[in-house]
């Protein structure tokens, strides 16, 4: 069987994308001689010459402790850690369903080539192919409860019912609101987006404390599925342009390769999110609404806020708007699901006068609806490689072509790489879900191969 054929003639075919590098069996792109073939590639070229010494600084000296466990009210969760804190997380749901999600993942190395059946199934092929063959970095979660409150820093005993974990917690300096899953990551083993690594760098994540004791993604799925978090209805997953961070929580959860089909898909991701709400998707339909004279917010800054967003969509920009301040570094997972869980929830009384409809539940920025069976051209072949292949992010609605992490020029030399979080390196142009980085198909290594 060609590993690389697909069921619409995808560059990328599902089978053979789900190797070592996606923690799963040692076979086709993530199999050790498909990295090592990688390595002597087109990205190996491109690496500065200073690359290999760069990712291994510090591994000599490195103290043999464990990694703090706490950062204010962010719990730091690693593998010698897990067991307990997911305990925590099962105690809590009850009383606080609103779980806001954050991913960091190693950027974007692939774009498929072939015929599409349209924006939707490109887009879709694009996060298929990059969550297959690449390993999540960190998933952060915080737990609200209604009223967009999380649990107090300081519970007493007869305000949360907690199990022997949620005691042991509090006997800690802050009880936590917000988790930040690190998961087991090799810069000399697993592919990745050199840009995307040099950003999570920048913001504090120590990849030599990941590849030494971080979670092994089955053991967090396996923890993860029965906690009471996932499959019902009633509890609620926040996102923001929370595409890629479905894709890779749904490929741990369901410990395989992605669907071929985003139908496929979106049915395996429901069973275990069934109840979803992405910030994003909701500004932009706030945006068309009011635009068209059918929203009337009871605050009168709503308009400020909605056109400040329609020239700036990133996270970040939307919490300086309303004036929300952040807590930890900007692409770390926890302090971007802290963030977007106070976001939506200031969106929902601001914008939506306290209710959101149901209409909306379900509905993740770069998912969209699936085209027709009609086959077409990615904009990377119908435009002879020159085109820009880009979506407006103001009119990029669900039901159309909402982008992928970086949504630049698609030529295979030539996608901007990211320049801040949440952005593509163009402000006007669609944003990019958090943790990703620049698109260029070769620029990507593996560090522990050069020479």
């Amino acid at each position: 069987m060609n590993p690389f054929s697909g069921a619409n003639g995808n560059a990328f075919g599902a089978a053979g994308l789900n190797g070592a590098g996606a923690g799963f069996p040692d076979t086709g792109f993530g199999s050790q001689s498909a990295r090592m073939g990688f390595a002597h590639g087109p990205g190996a070229g491109m690496q500065p010459p200073h690359h290999a010494g760069h990712l291994h600084h510090g591994l000599a000296e490195q103290q043999h402790i464990r990694p703090n466990q706490s950062r204010g009210r962010i719990r730091e969760v690693w593998a010698h850690n897990l067991n307990e804190e997911m305990a925590v997380l099962r105690d809590l749901v009850d009383k606080y369903p609103y779980i806001a999600m954050d991913t960091e993942f190693p950027g974007v190395v692939s774009r498929p080539m072939g015929g599409f059946r349209g924006k939707s199934d490109y887009h879709y092929q694009c996060l298929r192919t990059n969550v297959d063959m690449l390993k999540v970095i960190q998933i952060g979660l915080t737990l609200f409860n209604e009223d967009g409150e999380t649990p107090p820093a300081r519970p007493a005993s007869t305000d949360i019912d907690l199990g022997p974990g949620g005691r042991r917690n509090t006997n800690q300096a802050a009880f936590p609101c917000s988790w930040q899953f690190n998961f087991k990551f090799s810069l000399k083993e697993d592919m990745y987006n050199e840009k995307s690594i040099e950003s999570l760098q920048q913001a504090g994540i120590d990849f030599n404390l990941l590849e030494r004791d971080g979670i092994d993604p089955h053991a967090f799925a396996a923890l993860l599925i029965p906690s009471g978090m996932v499959c019902f209805d009633n509890v609620r997953w926040i996102s923001f342009h929370g595409g890629y961070d479905f894709g890779y929580l749904t490929k741990l959860l369901i410990c395989t390769a992605l669907p071929n089909d985003e139908v496929d898909f979106d049915h395996k991701m429901k069973l275990y999110f069934p109840s979803t709400y992405d910030v994003k998707h909701l500004m932009k339909f706030a945006i068309k609404l009011h635009n068209s004279g059918f929203l009337t917010p009871l605050d009168p800054s709503v308009a400020d806020i909605l056109q400040k967003f329609e020239h700036k969509s990133g996270l970040e920009n939307i919490a300086e708007t309303l004036k929300i301040k952040r807590v930890g570094s900007a692409h770390q997972a926890g302090s971007d699901s802290l963030l977007t869980g106070k976001v939506f929830f200031q969106m929902r009384d601001k914008i939506f006068n306290g209710e959101i409809p149901d209409e909306h539940v379900g509905k993740v920025w770069g998912l969209g609806i699936p085209d027709s069976s009609h086959l077409v051209m990615p904009p990377m072949m119908s435009q002879g490689g020159g085109g820009d292949g880009q979506t407006n992010g103001s009119n990029n609605q669900n039901g159309g072509a909402p982008s992928t992490p970086n949504n630049g020029t698609i030529g295979l030399a030539t996608t901007p790489a990211a320049q801040s979080h949440n952005t593509n390196g163009l402000a006007h142009m669609g944003p990019m879900t958090p943790g990703g980085g620049g698109g260029v198909f070769g620029n990507f290594a593996f560090a522990g191969n050069s020479r």
